[in-house]
């Protein structure tokens, strides 16, 4: 077993947290025992600062024993747990007296051969815990017990103050004895938890240990993510460590919001060529989201989550719409939306919450602060739901996360679907024409198509949310705006026009909606999105000054 991933020089912007997580647990020596949970969003490095603890305290003190163990999730039958629970503990206590690294790596050690080590060594501490635990090894509930409060008795025959470090904690939860999760089993952890001369550093998926009784009186300490100096000297060690030259641009680095696994992540792919220059971060950064280590991190959580393929869908979609929504969603939204009852849509709402994937606050459910994981639900969402091939996602991503060029204009409304609702967007679209100085000719026409837009959207919302949301963005090439609504669920792929058109054209003699929003834009889209319809309009100014200029010279 590997107790620590990083050299302590390539372990950056944890001095202070990992100082005061030490200085808790030497105070285990005097009685003063502060357990507590280190909490944080995946990847932010929970682990990897428990691993660190660990060869500190091993390596550079005598007052207090390490004991480090990470949960298996294929190990938590009550027997097998207490099996290899006592005899990783035994291990590392004999471990840590000679300061024999040896011992920390022996893994699924027999009971005969561990207690050949025992009476070699002539442990009769732990020669002791060693006997009650085969005595008793016939109930799983009184060998656990043994098992779990193995690190207090040696305190006690020893005088010598034990740290117990435990990674994933939450899989204690489905602890059992005949295959179903029994509450009484990981409840025997709160007596140990509890005693002086042990003190716990427990860490794993902070929503699941949150809700588990057994750690509810203990502190939260909360790992916030690496400050930017530190996120570009992680970077700048990777780089190292793959032998490659090159420099993480700092918008990538800020858009990972100091998360050091996205980080390793990221530059890993970018390493594959020797010297990656901006480019090619920023490539990597894609490749990962749609198809790399950190898509393939998120879809496990998912499908470990909904082993249903229809379930998993659903749940996808929801979260994508919690993303995309601009206020935060009940279950009756949830269930309303997509057509689930209220049970339903708790159930998989709630499981999104423990995963991480959402935030769950009185009663509600909004998005989690997190850019890459919203990139990755986008193309997850895109890929799996949508059908969109590979290749347009990561051009569209592409597109989407490089820097943008300088003197673009974008910005983000959204308005009440009340009357005149079309005029405040043209409104808007007058001003930004001022100050990008469009011709006058490519702004009203644009204009028309806006209105067209809003009022098309207007006329054919089906939801319940009575909002019309706009998006411009403009440059001295070109300007697009698009306009979402809860209208028209998809669009028909061979023509691109919404569903229905033009059969609603035949039947009403109507739809000159959208033939004015062709006629007056160089480009209109219609994209499928988690509220409904996106009708995307694009003007291209280069185009319309020659257009402009062409019709100048033809009246002269």
């Amino acid at each position: 077993m590997s107790f620590s991933a990083l050299q302590e020089q390539d372990f950056f912007g944890r001095a202070e947290v990992l100082a005061d997580l030490s200085r808790r647990v030497l105070q285990a020596d005097k009685g003063m025992v502060q357990s507590v949970v280190l909490s944080g969003p995946r990847g932010i490095g929970k682990t990897e600062l428990l691993k660190q603890l660990f060869v500190s305290l091993f390596w550079r003190q005598d007052r207090v024993a390490p004991f480090y163990y990470t949960v298996n999730p294929a190990m938590l039958s009550a027997a097998a747990f207490s099996k290899n629970y006592l005899t990783r503990y035994l291990c590392q206590r004999l471990a840590f007296e000679k300061k024999e690294q040896s011992l920390l790596h022996l893994d699924g050690l027999s009971i005969e051969r561990l207690s050949a080590l025992v009476e070699e060594r002539e442990a009769a501490w732990a020669r002791e815990i060693l006997d009650r635990y085969v005595q008793n090894a016939g109930d799983p509930f009184d060998a656990l017990h043994i098992a779990l409060s193995a690190p207090h008795q040696s305190a006690l025959a020893t005088g010598l103050p034990v740290a117990v470090l435990i990674d994933e904690f939450h899989r204690l939860k489905n602890l059992h004895t005949d295959g179903l999760p029994d509450p009484r089993l990981v409840s025997l952890f709160e007596a140990p938890m509890s005693l002086s001369k042990t003190s716990y550093v427990v860490t794993g998926n902070v929503a699941e240990i949150h809700e588990m009784p057994v750690t509810s009186g203990l502190e939260r300490i909360l790992l916030q993510p690496l400050e930017p100096e530190d996120a570009s000297s992680s970077a700048l060690s990777l780089l190292r460590t793959y032998e490659a030259e090159g420099k993480a641009p700092q918008l990538l680095l800020r858009h990972l919001g100091g998360n050091p696994f996205y980080l390793m992540c990221v530059v890993r792919t970018a390493c594959e060529k020797k010297n990656p220059e901006e480019i090619d971060f920023w490539k990597a950064y894609v490749r990962e989201i749609l198809e790399g280590s950190l898509a393939l991190s998120w879809s496990l959580v998912l499908k470990g989550l909904f082993p249903d393929v229809g379930v998993r869908r659903t749940a996808l979609a929801i979260a994508y719409k919690i993303y995309h929504t601009s206020e935060p969603l009940s279950c009756q939204r949830i269930a309303k939306a997509f057509a689930l009852t209220d049970g339903q849509a708790e159930e998989i709402a709630h499981a999104l919450y423990l995963a991480g994937l959402v935030r769950g606050e009185f009663g509600v459910f909004r998005a989690v602060e997190d850019g890459v994981l919203r990139d990755i639900i986008d193309s997850v969402y895109m890929k799996e739901i949508l059908g969109k091939p590979a290749h347009d996602l990561e051009q569209e991503f592409l597109e989407k996360s490089l820097p943008q060029k300088e003197g673009v204009l974008q910005f983000d409304m959204t308005l009440p679907m009340i009357k005149d609702a079309e005029l405040v967007a043209a409104q808007c679209l007058e001003q930004i024409g001022k100050n990008l100085h469009i011709s006058q000719d490519a702004l009203g026409q644009l204009q028309i198509a806006v209105i067209e837009a809003c009022i098309n959207a207007i006329e054919h919302s089906k939801g319940a949310e009575k909002k019309l949301y706009l998006s411009f963005v403009a440059d001295g090439d070109h300007v697009e705006v698009s306009i979402e609504s809860t209208g028209w669920e998809f669009v028909v792929q061979e023509t691109g026009e919404p569903f229905g058109y033009r059969e609603h054209v035949k039947s009403s003699g109507r739809g000159l909606g959208i033939k004015m929003m062709k006629r007056f834009a160089d480009e209109v889209r219609f994209e499928k999105t988690a509220r409904g319809t996106k009708t995307v309009l694009v003007k291209n100014l280069a185009k319309s000054a020659v257009v402009q200029k062409d019709d100048k010279e033809t009246r002269e």
